[in-house]
């Protein structure tokens, strides 16, 4: 939902009115008649009935804009996660081949240190990258389940972004990155509950 909707949505409740009616009277009823009131009336006087005013609620719009601003900005963030990770996780992948997208000089300890980084249980692994992004969308929402799609998006679109920064293809090594975090947010998504992604329960 963009900014356009919300405020669409919230455009309607301008209009939203509360107004108290005097009673009526009930039909086949004959009228009441005009009497004073009786002075043995335990209120001593008759209670006259006035009909309160209209109540209008009007929403407000520059606290909307303020936190929808706000949300934006931490989703923004999470996709330039995902951007930066991918891209220093395909560069990894590079070096351990002999061969940087930086056009430098690979040398025998930089393969070796970033072989370790990519392989199993390494900083740059597919488990522990894929753990580290899906933590940090837990972490955004608050494990709402309800914002899983979201975070699925923001992935999706940093993937894509992180593909044309590094030439128009990650390796693939990215890709299971990728299909691993879609995996947890499936987790996520069906059982209601962000304790049920595998990968953060290893």
């Amino acid at each position: 939902m963009d900014m356009s909707s919300v405020t669409q949505l919230l455009g309607g409740v301008n209009n939203t009115q509360q107004t108290n009616q005097p009673n009526q009277a009930i039909p086949g009823a004959p009228p009441a008649a005009a009497e004073a009131p009786s002075s043995n009336s335990v209120f001593g006087e008759a209670a006259a009935y006035e009909p309160s005013g209209q109540t209008t609620f009007t929403p407000d719009m520059n606290r909307v804009r303020e936190m929808w601003s706000s949300h934006q900005a931490q989703v923004d963030s999470f996709r330039r996660m995902v951007e930066t990770l991918l891209n220093q996780q395909a560069e990894r992948q590079g070096l351990s081949q002999g061969f940087s997208i930086r056009d430098i000089e690979v040398t025998p300890e930089m393969r070796a240190e970033a072989s370790e980084m990519i392989a199993e249980g390494g900083y740059f692994s597919v488990e522990e990258t894929a753990a580290r992004l899906l933590n940090f969308a837990v972490a955004l929402t608050g494990g709402d389940p309800a914002r899983v799609e979201m975070m699925r998006d923001a992935v999706q679109r940093g993937f894509n972004q992180a593909e044309r920064m590094f030439g128009g293809e990650l390796p693939e090594i990215s890709h299971q990155t990728l299909e691993a975090v879609m995996n947890g947010f499936d987790e996520w998504a069906a059982a209601g509950s962000a304790s049920a992604i595998t990968l953060l329960n290893r």
